[in-house]
C-alpha cells in the first residue's frame, strides 16, 4: 500500500532527523519520519554536550521530542523500519514491513551502529557505554583525574591518547597485540607521560559496568577506572546510501565522510544525509545543527518550487 502524499521523508530518529522535523513541521511542510528507536548511544547512562539536555538519558530524549512534534500536524512519526530505498521517476520509494512511502525528498538520518565486538577484547561490552566510551568531548569530564585507558590499533589509540591525556595525567595505551613502529611517536607519548603496553589483552574485568582492571597474556593486571576508543569498528546503520555511489571525503581520525552541499545535499538530488550518517560521529549537538540546516534549506527550496514565475507578455 502507499500512504498519504509526503512532501519529505526522514530515514531515523535521532538528535538529527528529529531536528530536521521539527523544523519542517514549523514550516508546514508533509514530514514523515520512519524510526526503529534503535540509537547507537541507548547502551550508555548518559548523554552529555547538548545545552539544556546534559546529563539527559537518549531515551528521554527522544521521549521528549516525540512530544513536542505532536504539536505539529504536519509531521507523522511511525516506529518503523526502512528495508528498502529506491530511486523512482519522481523522486524515491521506501519500503517498510507491508507498506510502501514515496517522496520528492528523502533525508538520510539512521547514524552508524557500533562493532565492538570486532576489537577481539573480551569484557569490553560489560563496560561500553558505562566506563568506556568513544568521545572525550561527550564523557571525558566523568572521567577527569581517573585512571584511564585507550583501547585500540596501533595506527590510531596512541595519536587518541594524545587528546585523553587533556582529562587524565594517568594514561594508558592498549594496542592488544600490535606494534606500535613509529619510534618518534612511542618517544613522545613517553615523554609526556602516557605509558604503551602492546601485550594482548586476555580480558577486562568490571563491576555493574565500571572497568576495574586490565588483564594482559603474561597474567599481570593493570587496575584501571576507565577508558575510551578511537574505534568502535563502526558502519551505517543502514545501507542506502551506498547504492547512489556517492563521493566520500576525508574525515577525523581516518573516518570517511559523504560529500554534501552547504544544505547537506549529496550530488543526488533530493538526497539529505545528516548526522552521524554523513560524518561517523559528530555529537549530538552538530547533528541537531544538521537537523536544522536541511530542514531550514528544504523549506527554502519548495518556497523557491511553488513561486510563480513573471508571465512574458508577447
Amino acid at each position: 500500500m502507499t500512504d498519504r502524499e509526503n512532501e519529505v521523508i526522514i530515514i531515523g530518529g535521532g538528535p538529527a532527523g528529529m531536528s530536521a522535523a521539527l523544523v519542517l513541521g514549523r514550516s508546514r511542510i508533509k514530514t514523515l519520519i520512519l524510526n526503529t528507536e534503535e540509537a547507537r548511544n541507548a547502551v550508555t547512562t548518559h548523554s552529555h554536550g547538548f545545552l539544556t539536555r546534559d546529563g539527559v538519558h537518549p531515551t528521554e530524549m527522544l521521549a521528549i521530542a516525540k512530544k513536542q512534534l505532536q504539536k505539529y500536524p504536519a509531521v507523522t512519526y511511525l516506529n518503523e523500519k526502512a528495508t528498502a530505498l529506491d530511486h523512482a521517476p519522481q523522486g524515491f520509494t521506501i519500503t517498510t514491513k507491508g507498506r510502501q512511502y514515496s517522496s520528492k525528498r528523502v533525508v538520510l538520518a539512521t547514524g552508524q551502529k557500533d562493532n565492538i565486538d570486532q576489537l577481539g577484547i573480551p569484557g569490553l561490552t560489560d563496560v561500553y557505554g558505562k566506563s568506556v566510551y568513544p568521545c572525550p568531548f561527550c564523557d571525558g569530564f566523568e572521567l577527569a583525574d581517573k585512571k584511564l585507558g585507550v583501547f585500540g590499533p596501533a595506527d590510531l589509540a596512541p595519536y587518541f591518547s594524545k587528546v585523553i591525556a587533556h582529562w587524565s595525567k594517568d594514561v594508558i595505551v592498549f594496542t592488544n597485540g600490535e606494534e606500535v613502529e613509529d619510534k618518534d611517536l612511542t618517544a613522545g607519548l613517553k615523554r609526556n607521560g602516557i605509558r604503551l603496553i602492546e601485550q594482548r589483552i586476555t580480558r577486562l574485568i568490571s563491576e555493574e559496568g565500571k572497568l576495574k582492571k586490565v588483564i594482559l597474556e603474561d597474567g599481570s593486571s593493570i587496575g584501571r577506572q576507565g577508558g575510551f576508543l578511537p574505534d568502535t569498528k563502526a558502519t551505517e546503520g543502514v545501507g542506502f546510501a551506498q547504492k547512489f555511489d556517492l563521493t566520500m571525503i576525508d574525515g577525523h581520525f581516518g573516518r570517511l565522510s559523504y560529500e554534501v552541499d552547504e544544505n547537506m545535499e549529496t550530488s543526488v538530488k533530493g538526497f539529505f544525509i545528516i548526522g552521524d550518517s554523513r560524518v561517523g560521529f559528530g555529537g549530538i549537538a552538530k547533528s541537531v545543527a544538521d537537523g536544522s540546516t536541511v530542514g531550514s534549506a528544504i523549506t527554502h527550496q519548495l518556497i523557491e518550487e511553488r513561486w510563480l514565475p513573471e508571465v512574458q507578455v508577447v
